[in-house]
């Protein structure tokens, strides 16, 4: 038990009151969840965007949770035992790094600006084999998921964290609670621009994993400019296309279901999509796992077995006259214009649906008008848009004289030209920001009918 007596969680968290102490049993883990806590466990309310852990108290009492950590004081008619502390973000923070370090499991923490689920899961899959891994959901990347993450630890020897940020020192506070042994960056790139104000923040944003530990080891992407800045005199291993790099790779063949590369020159890497991006990803969880043992080539052989591409991310389908291309997860004017490339290379007539890049700050115009010559080149016979931002994609497209370009303010407008135009095969190309949720033009399209 982590919680054997009161004692240690009154030094950890510093209560103002203690009620109910007397019915204080020994305990192993905390929740913030009540719709999943299980029965014994403590529950810390913790409130989020939406809703305010305080108000699900009773719910997790009645799911059988045996110690609240609280910052209202609710009285002592529960017989359990509550800790009213000040700020229970504060004290959910304390509970998670106590967690991390009596557990002292090997901890990877991913960030940059994109590729970060993706290259978790990879190194999850690599690794899985070899150890008990624990990783982070899906893109639970802020302090509320890397926290549940971790206080889900039970006796697993890795865990693999997605370390997001939209602000100054998001990445350090939850570098202070994870304490990774090892950081990937992938790339930095124009993301989150809105609370980073410009590149610059972005790399001190995403460098700063690299700080606090003096031990932690790096993997960090050659190929991205602002990456080799990076002055790290610890234990670093660069991965990129030049073979000055710990570990190397060039594309070697590629048609319409796969690209094939060969890494450090003699291993096949054969990954299911004409999309090369992805081969960054496999280069990080790569270099990641050989921190911890095993070769490039054991690595490499088993990264040809991975199928767990995410969900919205360069999917492939065919449907009734429709190749769609699902890239709707999320957009920055980077994975925006690396998708581009490979739509242009289809002959099928093409569309593209674009959504808001979002959090791009005062540069928002700028981005969404560059979009323009990168789609005239891909030779969209329509671009469809939607949002506060595409109109300034739209204006720029026509006044470089392409005139099928067009604004909607609902999905299903967008739905509804496409089947009205669309009366042979063609690609839909879809992609943009996660809140603006183009995958529902789809919805449209396939759900109701062509």
């Amino acid at each position: 038990m982590l919680f054997k007596d009161f004692k240690t969680l009154e030094r950890l968290l510093g209560p103002v009151k203690i009620s109910n102490l007397y019915h204080f049993k020994p305990f192993d883990k905390f929740s913030i969840d009540s719709r999943t806590i299980e029965k014994g466990q403590g529950f810390v309310a913790v409130g989020g965007k939406h809703c305010d852990g305080h108000d699900f108290i009773l719910k997790a009492i009645k799911r059988g949770a045996s110690f609240i950590v609280a910052s209202k004081d609710l009285g002592t008619k529960y017989k359990i035992p509550f800790f009213i502390v000040e700020d229970t973000h504060k004290a959910l923070g304390k509970i998670v790094r106590y967690i991390r370090e009596r557990k002292a499991p090997f901890v990877y923490g991913i960030t940059g600006s994109i590729g970060k689920t993706t290259t978790k899961e990879m190194l999850s899959f690599l690794l899985g084999g070899k150890f008990k891994v624990l990783k982070s959901y899906d893109t639970e990347n802020n302090f509320l998921g890397v926290s549940k993450a971790l206080l889900s630890l039970d006796d697993e020897e890795v865990v693999t964290l997605e370390l997001g940020t939209s602000y100054p020192g998001e990445i350090e506070a939850l570098s202070r609670i994870s304490s990774p042994d090892a950081g990937i960056i992938t790339f930095i790139k124009p993301a989150h621009l809105q609370g980073l104000a410009d590149l610059s923040g972005v790399f001190r944003e995403k460098t700063s994993i690299l700080r606090l530990n003096p031990k932690i080891k790096a993997v960090l992407n050659n190929d991205d400019p602002y990456l080799r800045k990076v002055k790290f005199k610890g234990k670093t291993l660069w991965f990129g296309r030049n073979k000055q790099n710990d570990l190397y790779f060039r594309l070697s063949k590629q048609n319409a279901k796969e690209s094939l590369f060969l890494v450090q020159d003699k291993y096949e890497l054969v990954m299911p999509t004409q999309f090369c991006g992805f081969v960054t990803n496999a280069m990080a969880a790569i270099a990641g796992a050989y921190i911890l043992g095993g070769s490039f080539k054991e690595y490499v052989d088993k990264m040809n077995g991975f199928r767990g591409f995410g969900f919205l991310r360069m999917q492939m389908q065919s449907a009734g006259r429709f190749f769609i291309i699902n890239d709707a997860y999320n957009a920055n004017p980077y994975s925006f214009v690396q998708a581009l490339k490979v739509v242009e290379k289809y002959s099928l007539p093409k569309i593209a649906v674009v959504g808001d890049m979002l959090e791009l700050g005062r540069r928002s115009i700028y981005y969404h008008r560059g979009l323009a010559s990168h789609i005239i080149k891909a030779k969209f016979d329509y671009c469809l848009a939607m949002g506060e931002f595409t109109p300034h994609l739209i204006e720029k497209l026509k006044s470089l004289g392409y005139r099928q370009a067009f604004h909607f303010l609902t999905h299903e407008d967008i739905g509804r030209f496409i089947k009205r135009k669309v009366k042979k095969r063609h690609l839909i190309f879809l992609k943009g920001s996660r809140k603006m949720e183009l995958e529902k033009v789809m919805e449209h399209l396939l759900i109701k009918g062509v």
